[in-house]
């Protein structure tokens, strides 16, 4: 039972990890993108 439970925590902490992973990337890769954007637009507008 105790050996079960440890299992499911495991498993908790993977799935809470991958989640906060993938929002992490997903964050970054955002961020980038408006980073991006914001750069081109500024080029864009000053030539």
């Amino acid at each position: 039972d105790a050996l079960r439970l440890q299992l499911t925590n495991t498993s908790a902490y993977c799935i809470y990890l991958l989640l906060l992973l993938k929002s992490g990337v997903y964050l970054a890769i955002v961020t980038f993108c408006l980073l991006r954007r914001t750069a081109v637009c500024s080029n864009g507008k000053s030539s």
